[in-house]
């Protein structure tokens, strides 16, 4: 329990209001490594790749800290998952994992199976690609945002959601057009 309340700590430092010096602020080096949804109801899966902040577990499986990023109303501003993943054995389970809503600016425990998937989600498959095969990142797609301090990067949620609305409005625009002109008469 202890392991899980230290790796969950910068899920509590995010939706908390007080002063730390600066020396003190947890940092890490975040991907965007999975997104899914449509305009108003995506999901933005974002991880702690610094090497500082992913685990040595017994068995010589990692743990790392990702973030899943909510746009739907009613849902939680984000949730934090601390993952297990065995590279060796190609696995991935979830240790542990809180919802925060900014709404009320409270952090809540979230289910969570902790069995090792069988047939994992497509954000824990990138999970443990982006852990065990580190080269393969950005041909996964999976995008950089860059060392932070974990308050910035909780920022970086909600503006990926206006950056993907935006692609979003501007596909359906282009779509729009597109059948108009396949509708015209040929002359």
């Amino acid at each position: 329990m202890v392991f899980r309340a230290r790796r969950l700590m910068p899920a509590a430092l995010l939706c908390c209001t007080f002063t730390v010096q600066a020396s003190d602020v947890p940092t890490g080096d975040f991907w965007i490594i999975h997104h899914q949804g449509s305009l108003g109801t995506n999901q933005a899966f974002i991880a702690d790749g610094d090497a500082n902040n992913i685990y040595a577990r017994p068995g010589g499986a990692k743990s790392l800290g990702v973030y899943q990023f909510n746009e739907a109303p009613g849902t939680p501003t984000f949730t934090a998952y601390d993952v297990e993943i065995d590279c060796a054995k190609n696995r991935a389970r979830i240790m542990g994992a809180q919802d925060y809503r900014s709404v009320f600016n409270e952090l809540r425990p979230a289910k969570f199976s902790s069995q090792w998937q069988t047939k994992p989600e497509a954000w824990l498959v990138q999970s443990r690609d982006f852990v065990c095969r580190p080269t393969e990142r950005q041909a996964k797609k999976m995008q950089h945002l860059g060392a932070m301090p974990a308050s910035q990067m909780a920022k970086a949620g909600p503006e990926l959601f206006r950056a993907l609305n935006r692609e979003a409005l501007k596909a359906t625009i282009m779509q729009q057009i597109d059948e108009a002109f396949a509708q015209m008469p040929a002359k």
